[in-house]
């Protein structure tokens, strides 16, 4: 689920915990998505949708409006047009509510997440250490999956560079992929 970046201090903070689509939007309660922020494509959280509700614009209130990090509905309206362009009273939007299940602190690339088909890096990691014998990679990956497990990320992508990261996560991938272990 896209959130552009100005959202993403108040979903962190617990201030928005909805988001309102313009049209059918396609969501399933009970669901776990990725919430990705734009424009910069990195992973925030994971995310539980709580409810999809269909409305028309004419019957958004003011709680609404604060579940989704607004005070008023005016100001949810104000800014529901910026994004969409002109909405009427008949347009049916989406209210889709959620629930953060899991943050990601340092953020995760989107490109690195489909990389490794939406396994996240930190468990990638705890299976590379879990099953090390087996694979048999060389001890820069064992080194930097260590680094992934016990610091994080983005501690890893400071020390080491993006790229080799990047290529690090995704050697271990597939060769847990190939040994049958994911």
């Amino acid at each position: 689920m896209l959130i552009d970046s100005v959202y993403k201090s108040k979903i962190l903070r617990g201030d928005k915990v909805t988001t309102i689509r313009y049209g059918n939007y396609e969501a399933k309660p009970g669901s776990e998505v990725y919430l990705v922020v734009r424009p910069s494509d990195t992973t925030l959280a994971k995310v539980r949708i709580t409810k999809v509700e269909k409305k028309k614009v004419k019957e958004l209130t003011n709680e609404d409006a604060e579940l989704d990090g607004f005070s008023d509905v005016k100001e949810l309206l104000h800014e529901l047009n910026k994004i969409y362009g002109d909405l009427y009273g008949d347009d049916e939007v989406t209210v889709i509510g959620f629930e953060v299940v899991k943050r990601f602190n340092d953020g995760i690339p989107l490109r690195w997440l489909k990389g490794l088909n939406y396994r996240e890096p930190a468990q990638i990691a705890r299976l590379y250490l879990e099953n090390q014998e087996k694979l048999s990679l060389n001890r820069e990956t064992d080194f930097i999956m260590r680094r992934i497990y016990n610091e994080g990320l983005g501690r890893a992508v400071r020390t080491f560079g993006p790229k080799r990261v990047q290529n690090t996560l995704l050697k271990a991938y597939h060769a847990l992929y190939g040994a049958g272990i994911i």
